[in-house]
């Protein structure tokens, strides 16, 4: 589709203020002035460059590329604001009571990347020994999305593990917290396929060895990597739950990567809102193609013959999505249809019959398929409030 000069206006207007959004991280946050704080540990892998003490927006290797990875755990704070006092959970998890709130950079305790094989082995180590620890083989891996830089997407890890209970293990790629830098972070999460996809053979080789079920949480342009790495995993049974949050890519890219694979044995939700104004912005500088996680998509309805309604669900969570801009992470929504199927307290997943664009979604797209989207199918359900 052609952008004229008023679309290229509004085009520029959206940038300028989703500036300010964007470079925060992405956990709700709720008023703790009255709670104290929890600090969680984040097992992390990347290949984003090492500064001082933390990691920057660019790769490891500019050029000739080793495919080494930093290893270590971050220690993140993060209000306790379900005033959790589980001790014996504490301790399963490694979670300590801290009374002051998050620092700029957290703690962390990196291991030594000098002799690769070495590093990556104690790292498989740390991760045998939280999932001892925790007295389950259940481990979220969490893949964040673009414009996050490396302490943000820490804290977004650890308020994952604060609502899901369960031992984390972050991956992170050279996103840039800059918005300038949204298509240099394009090219690399491209860049960083080979390394993930290696991550996800080291935890199939963990689990040949110790039990091990993995939760896979992403969001927005991190599920490029996920969805790229389908046929790293299938049929390999290393993943239980796919949690796919907002995805930031072109739907119909998305159906190549699965094209031949039949269903997963495995849980797979693909959570949306009509709220997000970032993903019709993306399909805005994508040229109009659709993206995967946009509420309004006619891919779904052109595709639901072919999904099994037992083991995908497309849940519409507008009614819960925070921030101008939309494009949030509901965590505890997540937590809950992980470990009971259902959306938690005061709400209730129903069915949605069809889901009419919002006035961007309709100013990027083409208007002759954005009357309505048809949802009509047993997959699509959408999160209402009871109370």
């Amino acid at each position: 589709m052609r952008i004229g000069s008023k679309a290229a206006i509004l085009l520029l207007i959206l940038l300028l203020c989703s500036l300010s959004f964007f470079s925060q991280p992405s956990y709700a946050k709720k008023n703790a002035s009255k709670t104290n704080y929890l600090t969680i540990p984040v097992n992390y892998v990347t290949d984003r460059e090492l500064t001082g003490e933390t990691f920057g927006p660019h790769r490891r290797y500019a050029t000739d590329c080793q495919h080494h990875m930093y290893y270590g755990t971050a220690y993140v704070e993060v209000p306790n604001v379900d005033n959790k006092k589980d001790a014996e959970l504490f301790k399963a998890l490694g979670w300590k009571v801290s009374e002051h709130g998050p620092s700029k950079i957290a703690s962390k305790d990196r291991i030594d990347p000098s002799d690769p094989d070495a590093s990556k082995k104690m790292f498989i180590d740390r991760l045998k020994k939280a999932l001892d620890q925790s007295g389950k083989p259940e481990l979220c891996l969490f893949v964040h999305g673009a414009a996050d830089g490396f302490e943000d997407c820490t804290q977004d890890a650890a308020q994952m593990a604060y609502s899901l209970q369960k031992p984390i293990v972050l991956y992170s790629w050279p996103s840039d917290p800059r918005r300038r830098g949204y298509f240099i972070d394009g090219t690399d999460v491209e860049w960083s396929q080979g390394h993930f996809d290696q991550f996800l053979k080291d935890l199939m080789a963990l689990q040949a060895e110790h039990p091990l079920e993995v939760i896979s949480v992403s969001h927005s342009m991190g599920n490029r990597l996920v969805v790229r790495a389908l046929p790293v995993v299938y049929g390999k049974g290393l993943v239980k739950d796919w949690e796919i949050v907002s995805p930031d890519m072109d739907a119909d890219t998305c159906r190549h990567y699965i094209l031949g694979l039949k269903q997963l044995n495995s849980k797979l939700r693909l959570y949306v809102s009509n709220k997000d104004k970032m993903l019709p912005l993306a399909q805005l500088l994508s040229g109009g193609y659709y993206r995967l996680g946009e509420a309004a998509n006619p891919t779904y309805a052109a595709n639901a013959k072919n999904i099994d309604p037992k083991l995908f669900q497309r849940i519409d969570f507008t009614d819960l999505d925070t921030g101008l801009t939309g494009h949030s992470i509901p965590f505890d929504l997540i937590s809950n249809m992980v470990t009971t199927d259902q959306p938690g307290a005061n709400l209730e997943l129903v069915d949605e019959g069809s889901v009419h664009g919002n006035r961007l979604s309709r100013f990027a797209g083409r208007s002759e398929k954005f009357n309505s989207t048809s949802t009509e199918a047993s997959f699509n359900k959408k999160v209402v409030r009871t109370k």
